[in-house]
Formats: structure tokens, sequence, C-alpha cells
């Protein structure tokens, strides 16, 4: 069996250890999975962003290399379609959130598209939860000043350390 056709079946069957072991024992694997995530149905998708993310474990440098594309794709200038990037990127937050460091200035303008916002909006929330200390408070900030209150997950919210703060609207 092929390795694409062992990532889809990996992908379909939704099981996290057999996709563990094939992006861990099978780097090119993830370039398949990470091609499921343009799928049409969610729940492929959402799979497929997770083998992503679980192959930061044992190539962590692919996996910054897949981000630092992501962003690229999500440039206006890329004349590509990146509307699942986020949810991508949001996998890979979960697992190993310190590999969009380095992406974070880009994130943060990124985030002002109203197409991306929400996506990366949560996605830098969760770094900046779990990424303690100076980065944390510096990626609050850098999202109150994008982003702020436009999410509309949270309308009426802050966000300051990573935790939510509620805000008085002034007429």
């Amino acid at each position: 069996m092929s390795l694409k056709t062992r990532t889809h079946t990996a992908v379909r069957n939704g099981s996290e250890d057999e996709l563990e072991r094939l992006v861990s024992e099978e780097p090119g694997a993830v370039r398949h999975a990470l091609g499921l995530t343009y799928h049409e149905e969610r729940g492929i998708r959402k799979q497929a962003a997770r083998a992503v993310a679980l192959a930061s474990r044992r190539h962590p440098a692919m996996v910054q290399n897949i981000i630092r594309r992501l962003v690229w794709a999500m440039n206006d200038e890329s004349g590509t379609n990146a509307a699942t990037a986020p949810e991508v990127l949001q996998a890979i937050a979960d697992e190993r959130p310190e590999l969009l460091l380095p992406m974070l200035p880009d994130l943060v303008r990124l985030s002002a598209d109203p197409e991306l916002r929400e996506g990366l909006a949560a996605a830098l929330r969760t770094v900046s939860r779990r990424c303690p200390g100076e980065i944390g408070r510096q990626l609050a900030g850098s999202l109150n000043e994008r982003i702020g209150s436009s999410v509309s997950e949270h309308p009426n919210r802050r966000y300051d350390d990573g935790n939510v703060q509620g805000r008085r609207h002034r007429a």
C-alpha cells in the first residue's frame, strides 16, 4: 500500500496512535496529511491537521517549515487559497505552541484579515496561554491592538496574559 493511501486511511480512521506512528516513522506522510487539510469534510480536515501537529513531536524543523509555508499562503501576495491554514496552525499550537513563536509578528498582522481573524485569533490565544512570561504578555498586547474586540466570539473581551477580561463599551 502506498504512503499516500496509508496516510489517507490513518486520517480517516482517526486513531491518534496510528497517526503519530505514521508521521513519526514516515515523514513523507506529513505532506499527504497536509493535503488532506483542504478536504471538504471538516472531520477529515481536523484529523489531518492533528497529524501535522503530531509530526512536530519527532520532526519539529519540518513542521516549522510547514508553518512558514502556511503563513506565506495566507499572504495576499501568494495568490493561494489558505482558508484552512488557521485550523492547521491551531492544531500545532495545541501540540507545540513554541513552534509558532518565530512567526508571531506575521500571524498577528494576518489576523487583521476578516477571513482569517477568528481562526488565527484562536491559535494566537493558545500560544499566549501556553507560552508564559514576556512572550505571552507581548502577544496578548498585540492581540488587543490588532483584533481586540473585533473577534465575534468574544465581542466585549480583551486578552491579557491569556486571561479573558470584560471590557466596557463607551458611547
